[in-house]
């Protein structure tokens, strides 16, 4: 930080000269013969910590003067120097004008050095309050805009599940930070028997992240009712995407469409983590993969066939699940959320995604958690 200024005023050259050796070996010093010529000083200088103005100066008071550096310079210390003693100059200079002190002359160089010392104390303290009370505005509008994010990210979570006769559904959804990247969706149609549910990952964390992935959110919900296949719906989201918002984020996604009446279904994936389907102790990995969404104009998303069995269950996750980390740097990884979901499958589908994520905290133990972490969980039951 620069070092902080004097700025003296005096019309009487002896006296101006007389300060400046005052304060010349401590301070940096700034020196006017008129109050105008010190209103430009502080025009130029917004680090003046300390004014001392003479009161008599043929242009202007030093009163006037000193009324005219409140706006530029709120914390300025502003002493006044006067020959005589007048008390209602004295009042009008400690109401309206923020003196700290007024002092009679002939001035005593080591007292006025001493009340110039105390001033920038005063000085200090008031910038560092005020730096505080800007930090303080600051945290209160942040948290402000997060209540504001997590809203709009309550808004477009589902808080419920589809009831659906012979299947049950969970989701673990866990926030690195106040408010997360990652999303979720369904769409139950009763009439058609059809449930499609959406995993996504938006790149980036917070605010912005909860932002661009509710506009994707209300996108992919206007497409829910049409008859596209996922593969489709994802390459026309990423042109939708890509072509409207040019910025640096994009959206991993995968996409299930399923017929609860026989179970078979068909799932694209855009960038996510390949999904699992567990049956009994075996636990498959379905391989499909695509670039995620927002990226690249024109991209083709390819699909894959499943079918699900009685007791067979389905799990998805985002990629903060297999890269969480312990306090050595080791990644959870793959074979671990394997044998987990061997472990857990079995349990009420409510449960298995609790046991999974709570496998996961106690490998990650305190180390800091940098992704947020998303586990979906369907289970056909009969």
């Amino acid at each position: 930080m620069e070092e902080q200024k004097i700025l003296v005023v005096d019309d009487e050259i002896a006296n101006l000269q007389k300060l400046r050796r005052t304060f010349i070996n401590r301070y940096p010093v700034l020196a006017a013969s008129s109050g105008k010529e010190a209103l430009q000083l502080v025009e130029k200088d917004n680090n003046i910590a300390v004014i001392v103005a003479d009161q008599r100066m043929p242009d202007m008071t030093g009163v006037e003067f000193l009324r005219h550096t409140l706006v530029p310079l709120p914390h300025a210390v502003r002493i006044i120097l006067t020959g005589f003693t007048d008390v209602e100059v004295l009042m009008e200079a400690i109401n309206s004008c923020k003196v700290f002190r007024y002092i009679v002359k002939p001035w005593d160089p080591p007292d006025l050095l001493m009340t110039v010392e105390r001033g920038l104390e005063a000085y200090q303290l008031a910038v560092e309050n005020e730096r505080f009370r800007r930090e303080l505005v600051r945290r209160e509008r942040l948290a402000r805009e997060l209540e504001i994010a997590r809203d709009i990210q309550r808004y477009i979570l589902p808080t419920k599940y589809p009831l659906i006769e012979g299947y049950e559904m969970a989701v673990e959804y866990h926030p690195a930070r106040e408010v997360g990247g990652d999303l979720y969706d369904f769409d139950w149609n009763p009439v058609t028997k059809t449930l499609q549910v959406v995993i996504g990952d938006v790149s980036g964390k917070s605010i912005p992240a909860a932002l661009y992935g509710a506009v994707f959110s209300g996108q992919m919900r206007t497409l829910f009712a049409h008859s596209t296949s996922p593969a489709q719906m994802l390459a026309f989201l990423n042109d939708k995407l890509v072509s409207r918002f040019q910025v640096a984020n994009y959206i991993a996604v995968a996409h299930l469409c399923l017929n609860v009446a026989d179970g078979t279904g068909v799932l694209a994936n855009g960038g996510m983590p390949y999904p699992y389907l567990a049956r009994g102790s075996q636990v498959s990995k379905l391989t499909v993969g695509g670039v995620p969404l927002g990226l690249l104009e024109g991209s083709e998303y390819g699909e894959i066939e499943l079918k699900m069995r009685k007791d067979d269950v389905l799990i998805l996750t985002s990629d903060g699940v297999t890269d969480a980390m312990d306090p050595q740097g080791q990644m959870y990884d793959e074979q671990r959320l394997i044998e987990s979901i061997r472990c857990h499958a079995g349990a009420p589908i409510s449960e298995c995604v609790k046991h999974l994520y709570r496998a996961i905290s106690e490998f990650t133990g305190k180390a800091e958690v940098n992704d947020d972490i998303t586990i979906l969980a369907l289970r056909r039951c009969q």
